[in-house]
């Protein structure tokens, strides 16, 4: 395994609340001159989940997302010609023709981005893209329950076998959501915090920092470390961004990530 002791020593630490000491546009920077092509690759695989994002705010007008690997020029030329996009995004196209259709089904393309990303993903990456897409579906279970949504139409483009979904589904006539292992702590957050969406959101961002921090491992200068890097100091970002009028939208955005449904009020 690389070891990139250079690099992961130029990284400064980060905490939620407070600025970074490095923007993620000069993080990529250092990246792109330090790393080799094959392990750069990598960080492009988890920045292609904003790509995707990206795609479905650019149908609804919604506000662009830099996280991604492409400008919001490149990314709606590339939507338009088909190109530089994976294969499967592009079959997704060419199946659901209209802006309406592609938002309808537009969790589809979500879950393809798990599904394909992960077959070339590093161990590490693996682990991260599993972990968040099991949050966001926890969250799907969470936010159906509070909102009495029918649990088996907010997860109809998913796999009812799979054991996660099994779990969650099992659960449509229970009174309350009960989260599956390894995301008990949510069940607090969301009792404490589910009519208040700025501690909400910074609740989950610290759930999901404190979880990639435990992926990334005690190796300093492992690979791991970078990916684990750039993923929290998106959290990070992101964060700093809130604003109090923000704060609603951009918790639906995160708990509709896997539904493409707002919620109603």
């Amino acid at each position: 395994m690389t070891q990139y002791i250079f690099t992961t020593s130029s990284l400064p630490p980060l905490k939620i609340g407070e600025a970074p000491e490095i923007t993620f546009e000069q993080l990529d920077t250092l990246l792109y001159e330090n790393l080799n092509p094959r392990d750069y690759k990598q960080t492009e695989i988890l920045r292609r989940l904003y790509d995707i994002l990206n795609i479905r705010a650019l149908w609804k007008g919604d506000s662009f997302d830099p996280h991604g690997n492409l400008d919001e020029n490149d990314l709606e030329e590339a939507v338009v010609d088909q190109t530089d996009l994976p294969r499967y995004v592009n079959d997704f196209l060419d199946t659901h023709k209209t802006k309406e259709e592609r938002l309808k089904y537009f969790p589809i393309l979500i879950s393809l981005f798990f599904k394909e990303e992960i077959k070339h993903a590093d161990p590490f990456l693996k682990k991260y893209l599993d972990f968040e897409r099991k949050l966001q579906l926890v969250l799907v279970g969470f936010r159906a329950k509070k909102l009495k949504r029918n649990l088996e139409k907010e997860l109809q483009f998913e796999d009812p076998n799979e054991d996660l979904i099994a779990q969650i589904l099992a659960q449509k006539n229970a009174p309350e959501f009960e989260p599956p292992e390894g995301f008990e702590e949510l069940k607090a957050i969301f009792e404490a915090h589910q009519d208040n969406p700025i501690k909400l959101y910074q609740s989950l961002c610290e759930f999901r920092f404190d979880n990639i921090e435990k992926l990334m491992g005690n190796d300093t200068f492992s690979f791991s470390k970078i990916l684990g890097f750039m993923a929290e100091l998106i959290i990070v970002e992101k964060w700093m961004e809130l604003d109090q009028k923000k704060g609603m939208e951009i918790i639906d955005e995160i708990l509709e990530k896997s539904t493409g449904e707002k919620r109603r009020v």
